[in-house]
């Protein structure tokens, strides 16, 4: 305590001290605001966790396109067939009477081994040893596939149809015989494969087949040095120009049916229209007295010309299916083959254009096609120098 002499008063005098530590809380006070305004402004600057993976995301962009430069993407080479000329074509008609449904099929003759049309498969063969030309001399062999025909192998590999027949036993009797994973040998060209059986000699072979001798010597694959050689039993020959025996086929029973003509029943006029409508997958051909039109499953089948039903069966029927046989009473009857379903019953009549069934894919079948035969007095012919 001080003593005011001048006033009388007593005062304190404060402490050097105490001056001191206010001081200090005040330095202290600033430190605290100066480091909160520091926090506030690093909290403020910091990257959100969306800015990061934006951020992120651009960078794996940059790399992937970084990596996809030094790649060198190959190149495919892709090629059209054309399709057939309009003016070399004829029409044909729907399954249905008033569809009027039209496909254009191209003509050909009776003598001919070309289909009306064929589908271009510009894909290899699933099993060969080589290129599909034809070169080479080694026997090649192919595995059947969903729509092969006999017709379309052979003109894949430059042979006829009959050359695949005989070198090949399982369709030998019957080209229809056809399925799906068989396993055929082609011959590298035109002819026949014999195998040597014991007392078979170079003459007798070349007799057998009607081909020439030396023809057989001369072909490099069969490793014959002289037409004296001996022949290995078991040993295949390649007989260049060779041909066999061809023996007709029948589908299901024969021409003499046991169902009586109903009385009232319509007579054939001997034209016949279109049975269904689709594409001709096979032709005509020596092993094929038919055509075959390829279609959708359970496209309309209908009756060619008018007649009554002498046959329709179910089942296997010797690779054909579920089939009808229709007489038409003026010598000529017509057959529908491989059929998925069957509308008619024998003794029935029907007119040109009635539905008797549905295409199919039952039997021997690498796919939905109606197998359609036209008969004249049991022999088969050309159902297109009929159809219209």
């Amino acid at each position: 305590m001080q003593l005011d002499h001048a006033s009388g008063a007593a005062y304190t005098t404060p402490s050097p001290r105490q001056e001191a530590n206010f001081g200090q809380m005040g330095v202290i006070s600033q430190m605290i605001q100066t480091t909160s305004e520091q926090v506030h402004s690093v909290l403020a600057d910091q990257v959100t966790p969306l800015r990061l993976a934006g951020h992120l995301s651009v960078l794996m962009i940059a790399a992937i396109v970084l990596i996809l430069s030094q790649i060198t993407i190959p190149e495919w080479e892709l090629s059209l067939e054309p399709t057939p000329a309009a003016d070399s074509a004829v029409m044909l008609a729907g399954a249905a009477q008033d569809s009027g449904r039209r496909i254009g099929v191209a003509e050909f003759g009776d003598g001919s081994l070309k289909p009306n049309i064929t589908l271009v498969d510009t894909k290899k063969p699933s099993v060969v040893t080589q290129e599909a030309s034809g070169a080479g001399e080694e026997v090649l062999y192919y595995n059947v596939k969903p729509g092969d025909t006999v017709l379309a192998i052979a003109e894949k590999f430059g042979l006829q149809p009959e050359t695949l027949m005989w070198s090949n036993s399982l369709i030998e009797q019957n080209p229809d015989r056809l399925s799906i994973g068989d396993q055929l040998r082609i011959l590298p060209v035109n002819g026949v494969l014999h195998v040597v059986k014991r007392g078979d000699t170079l003459s007798s072979i070349a007799e057998k087949y009607e081909a020439n001798m030396q023809d057989i010597v001369a072909y490099a694959a069969n490793e014959m040095t002289d037409a004296d050689a001996a022949l290995a039993i078991g040993k295949e020959i390649v007989v260049p120009g060779g041909t066999k025996p061809f023996v007709a086929t029948s589908v299901g029973a024969s021409t003499a049916y046991s169902v009586q003509r109903p009385s009232g029943a319509l007579a054939g006029s001997g034209n016949f229209s279109w049975p269904t409508a689709g594409y001709v997958s096979q032709g005509y051909w020596g092993g094929h007295p038919a055509v075959d039109i390829a279609g959708w499953l359970g496209a309309p089948v209908t009756a060619a010309d008018a007649g009554y039903v002498v046959l329709a069966g179910g089942g296997w029927n010797s690779g054909y299916g579920n089939y009808v046989i229709v007489d038409h009473g003026n010598g000529f009857s017509t057959l529908y083959a491989h059929l998925n379903s069957v509308f008619v019953t024998p003794g029935e009549t029907v007119s040109r254009g009635q539905q008797v069934g549905t295409m199919g894919n039952t039997g021997n079948s690498t796919g939905p096609h109606l197998h359609f035969e036209i008969r004249y007095d049991g022999v088969s012919y050309n159902p297109s120098g009929y159809l219209k």
